[in-house]
């Protein structure tokens, strides 16, 4: 013998939706502020970039530590004060232009191509390394052009102390999960109910935020995928084969 299991009313249906509404509501505006921070700290990293090339001027103009003798001459310091030139010191060493979406890839890749074992790395010394690898950024800031891509890689995560980023390894499992969270949410929204007809464009909202949540989420994925090879080191890539290290960003 079984027990009938009562189904829930239409008005406890009703409610149990305008609640995950709210809730989801609730998630957009938590979610837009992190945004909002998360811009902040990049815009005073930016500044903070400005106002040392700025100083640098200014003690090159008053004779300072910048022409000296502490002046830095290596490949490394220049590209880390954005002054990274066609060629290596006058060495004839070509440097390889850099832009959008090729330069968090081939940074991440430049990173893992370290002989040592780097979990997290100040931007400016990250800038550094990839100058020292043969790379340009192209931008009339690069180093700020640099940061903002960082700050755009599914596969890099801002640390809590001030320049400091930490490479997540562990990016793919996180957005697999994060995947299949979001395709079973949507399978969910797909399956008939017996709900108020006016629900049905909440649900028709959510499926098409949930789709291209899902797409952005893939895409993430596969660069992740792609820029944490570690069978692939970085090549200097000509100029008519540098599409080829990822697509261009929308």
């Amino acid at each position: 013998m079984t027990a009938d299991v009562p189904q829930p009313s239409k008005r406890f249906v009703r409610a149990a939706l305008r609640e995950r509404n709210d809730m989801i509501a609730h998630r957009r505006h938590l979610e837009a502020d992190r945004d909002r921070l998360l811009n902040g700290v990049r815009d005073v990293d930016d500044a903070l970039a400005r106002l040392d090339a700025g100083l640098k001027v200014l003690d090159q103009l008053l004779g300072g530590p910048a022409q000296g003798n502490q002046t830095r001459t290596t490949s490394s310091a220049r590209a880390a004060d954005g002054l990274a030139a066609d060629d290596d010191g006058g060495t004839g060493k070509t440097r390889h232009v850099l832009s959008g979406l090729t330069v968090r890839e081939v940074a991440v890749q430049v990173l893992l191509g370290q002989p040592e074992y780097i979990e997290a790395i100040h931007y400016r010394r990250w800038y550094e390394l990839l100058g020292d690898a043969s790379y340009q950024v192209a931008g009339k800031d690069p180093l700020a052009v640099f940061l903002t891509q960082l700050t755009r890689s599914p596969v890099i995560r801002k640390s809590t102390e001030p320049g400091i980023y930490e490479l997540d390894r562990q990016a793919p499992l996180r957005l697999r999960q994060r995947l299949e969270r979001l395709n079973g949410e949507l399978q969910e929204l797909r399956l008939p109910c017996s709900i108020d007809p006016g629900e049905s464009g909440i649900s028709r909202a959510r499926r098409h935020e949930l789709n291209v949540t899902i797409g952005q989420t893939e895409r993430a994925l596969d660069e992740a995928l792609r820029v944490l090879r570690r069978d692939s080191p970085p090549q200097a890539p000509p100029e008519a084969a540098e599409p080829q290290l990822g697509r261009a960003e929308g």
